[in-house]
């Protein structure tokens, strides 16, 4: 049990408010980073989209390891862009963070499959494009065993905020879905058997 006062009521202690002026750069991103749902009509560079995907998964040191903590550094993560709506050749691409390059899997707009695979959510089909991180689950059991399923969902989670941040200083709106048919996107994705959809990332100028 924690300390309590005379009253034998726990004690509180009032921490020191942030002061706006006093705020640091990414304590202002923080506090602007909302879910966006809507988005202007206009397309997303080469450029931009290459700086959101290093920041979820991209090489940030000499040795390799990434800008977002892994597990052993390990690494299950895959990232997927669906674009129809950027400088891009409509398509799905896979992000190879060693040489920081997209590979097109899948030819053509899968904006419309992939929403209607997400229960028809209309901000996956009107933005721009959207981000599909999944996970390859057996890079990291054979380590950790069943408690590389958390460090992966962790680690995801960290990915996708990594991605929010620099949205906010983009100007680029982003909202982060998880309510989604995991066989539909593997279907619309044409993901492995063994790679499983976490999230779907629809974002665009706001």
């Amino acid at each position: 049990m924690g300390n309590q006062d005379l009253t034998g009521l726990p004690v509180k202690v009032k921490l020191p408010g942030p002061e706006a002026s006093g705020r640091s750069r990414i304590e202002k991103l923080i506090a602007k980073r909302r879910s966006v749902r809507r988005y202007k009509d206009r397309k997303l560079s080469e450029s931009v989209i290459s700086r959101l995907l290093w920041a979820a998964q991209g090489i940030s040191s000499e040795d390799s390891l990434r800008t977002s903590p892994s597990a052993g550094a390990l690494y299950p993560l895959e990232i997927h862009v669906v674009t129809g709506g950027s400088e891009l050749e409509p398509g799905v691409y896979r992000y190879v963070p060693e040489d920081n390059t997209l590979i097109q899997e899948i030819a053509g707009d899968m904006r419309e499959k992939l929403s209607n695979a997400a229960l028809s959510q209309p901000m996956i089909r009107s933005a721009p494009v959207s981000f599909v991180i999944s996970a390859v689950y057996a890079r990291i059991a054979g380590k950790y065993g069943n408690r590389g399923l958390r460090y992966t969902y962790m680690e995801a989670g960290h990915a996708a905020q990594n991605i929010s941040l620099l949205g906010v200083e983009l100007g680029i709106g982003i909202c982060t879905v998880g309510a989604f048919e995991d066989e539909e996107v593997k279907n619309v994705l044409k993901l492995p058997a063994n790679e499983e959809p976490l999230y779907i990332l629809p974002l665009g100028y706001i």
